[in-house]
């Protein structure tokens, strides 16, 4: 940290562990605050880690970047309507998750040496290509 109580951008990425080419980028889409600038370089007010954390935590909640921007808009206008339809995307990709693990624990038991005379596959194969792109039951 300087003098002045800013951070330069390679102390925020190490405290975050988000790359300098993230920062910029995520100063440059509105979600981190303009850098100041000391000697051409960027250098951050403390409260931005609290920032990029705020970020990461978002992502690893399976948040885009547009919706982390809606979030950091207005909190509490946004945060109730995506946080609803990112449980509803999220049950969706567990339950493609299940039935893919299903398939793949019903491979390593099944007594059919070729998976194309199994029938459980055959039903999964038919199912695909009768609806190819969505997921199958």
């Amino acid at each position: 940290m300087l003098e002045n109580g800013l951070i330069p951008i390679g102390g925020l990425a190490r405290r975050t562990g988000v790359a300098t080419s993230a920062l910029r980028y995520y100063e440059r889409i509105g979600l981190l605050s303009p850098a100041e600038r000391v000697g051409q370089r960027r250098h951050y007010p403390p409260s931005s880690a609290e920032r990029v954390a705020l970020i990461r935590l978002c992502q690893d909640a399976g948040f885009t970047l547009a919706e982390i921007g809606q979030l950091l808009d207005g909190w509490s206008r946004a945060w109730g309507r995506l946080a609803e339809r990112k449980i509803a995307e999220l049950d969706a990709r567990i339950a493609d998750a299940q039935r893919a693990k299903k398939l793949i624990t019903h491979a390593l038991e099944c007594p059919h040496r070729d998976l194309f005379a199994c029938p459980n596959f055959r039903s999964a194969l038919e199912a695909h290509l009768e609806h190819p792109g969505s997921p199958h039951r």
